[in-house]
């Protein structure tokens, strides 16, 4: 019996060690670890330009983004686009099909078979660098390269790079303990004396 019990355990290993070298266990941490609320410190470089430093904050479909003189409210259904130096509000419709981190950050880590082909291009005790390629050419993304960093079992995001035909956006993120008791609103009154465009 004891000789069973030690061939199980060794298979059991095996298989475990298998499922690390794959990249869908790396992505199924990530969605585990993340859940479904979670805030993010954030830096976003375009080309050779100085980064954006912002954040980002998440709880189920709603989300808020503060990024230099921008602010963006999501409630699932509408999006709420501020720029505080223009003093005007862009109103549209979530685009519910994107992966784009700064356009739809409740989906920019969910990488599902269907949508994208994984490819682990390394990984270690510390973390992995992922390469996702969309299946569907209609979203506009050439690849994204997903860098994660692991401590025991939790896995999250340290860099996710968009490349957009050549053009390149690389997100620098840093995960912060959830703080505020609920996510910041769209509040109209807040903005009242902003120029609305609406494109609903």
């Amino acid at each position: 019996m004891r000789r069973v019990v030690v061939l199980f355990v060794a298979l059991m290993c095996g298989v475990s060690a298998m499922a690390e070298g794959d990249a869908r266990w790396w992505i199924t941490r990530l969605e585990a670890t993340l859940g479904e609320r979670y805030a993010m410190h954030i830096a976003v470089a375009m080309g050779s330009e100085e980064p954006l430093q912002g954040l980002f904050m998440v709880d189920g479909d709603d989300y808020y983004i503060r990024l230099g003189v921008m602010e963006v409210y999501g409630d699932g259904e509408l999006r709420y686009e501020i720029n505080n130096e223009r003093k005007e509000v862009t109103i549209d419709r979530v685009d519910l099909e994107s992966v784009d981190l700064l356009t739809n950050p409740t989906r920019a880590f969910s990488f599902v078979d269907e949508e994208f082909a994984t490819e682990l291009i390394s990984s270690d005790s510390e973390g992995a660098t992922l390469r996702l390629t969309p299946r569907d050419e209609s979203l506009g993304i050439d690849s994204i390269e997903l860098r994660l960093s692991r401590n025991q079992d939790s896995v999250l995001p340290s860099v996710v790079a968009y490349n957009y035909g050549g053009d390149g956006v690389s997100i620098a993120l840093d995960a912060q303990p959830w703080s505020v008791e609920a996510l910041p609103q769209w509040d109209k009154q807040a903005y009242r004396a902003y120029d609305i465009v609406s494109f609903l």
